[in-house]
């Protein structure tokens, strides 16, 4: 271009000046391009380890499977699998999927009982998450604010990770925990088309509704009390003489 011509008044610096400042222009331009948005597996933590050769189950999701302080642990499918995971890949499953999406799992699959413990889960868009092994804090079920009430009919008995009986989903997929020991005693009231009750602390949200039962019986006025599943550990209360006692050790005077 020749700029002479087209400004014929200005010094030459000037027009010098003005020809870098196209050439500036168009590569600016050229750096300026569109950048591609970040895919699924570069917003979520990708493990080390290849999960490839592990069993595929798909299935479409029927529910989130909530604890009681609002997190998920797993999801369950509409053929009454339960797909149990880390809490981290929980949290991750659960900005990627659902109800109602059809998924793919990586995982083990239970001998006898109906689980998947989950290591990937990729969504009907193509998202995945993976088992990274990182670590976050797990919220503490609430110990304020009203009881919680579950009533209906069971689903199915809930169970943890390690394929522990730990409590029952019921038609409605609310979730009722309870400890392993307790989990055990009651087995009979935690089968497929038992009416069950339950009353305790836990979260109500868009996630599903949880608790951890204190009181739990077939029908309102035919329960019984058993410990939360997220009670204290026994031993003596915090502030108190005894607190800062080790159990074991020899007083001395």
């Amino acid at each position: 271009m020749d700029t002479s011509r087209r400004f014929p008044l200005l010094p030459a610096s000037c027009l010098l000046a003005a020809a870098g400042l196209f050439v500036s222009a168009g590569a600016f331009a050229r750096a300026a391009a569109p950048v591609a948005p970040m895919t699924a597996q570069e917003s979520h933590p990708v493990s080390a380890y290849d999960f490839a050769p592990l069993p595929v189950t798909t299935g479409v999701v029927a529910q989130y499977l909530p604890t009681p302080a609002g997190d998920v642990d797993g999801l369950m499918l509409t053929d009454g699998t339960q797909v149990l995971c880390s809490h981290e890949l929980g949290l991750a499953i659960a900005s990627i999927v659902k109800p109602g999406d059809r998924i793919s799992v990586s995982g083990l699959k239970g001998r006898d009982l109906p689980i998947v413990r989950a290591y990937a889960v990729t969504s009907p868009r193509g998202r995945r998450v993976e088992d990274a092994g990182a670590t976050s804090v797990r919220l503490p079920t609430p110990t304020s604010g009203p009881d919680i009430v579950v009533t209906g009919t069971v689903r199915s008995p809930l169970y943890s990770l390690h394929g522990q009986l730990i409590g029952a989903v019921m038609q409605d997929y609310s979730v009722v925990y309870l400890t392993p020991a307790e989990a055990t005693r009651l087995a009979a009231w935690l089968q497929p088309g038992r009416t069950l009750h339950a009353v305790g602390n836990g979260s109500t949200g868009a996630l599903g509704r949880a608790i951890d039962a204190r009181d739990i019986g077939p029908a309102p006025g035919q329960t019984i009390r058993v410990a939360p599943a997220d009670a204290p550990m026994a031993g003596a209360f915090p502030g108190s003489a005894a607190y800062d006692e080790i159990p074991g050790a020899t007083s001395r005077p």
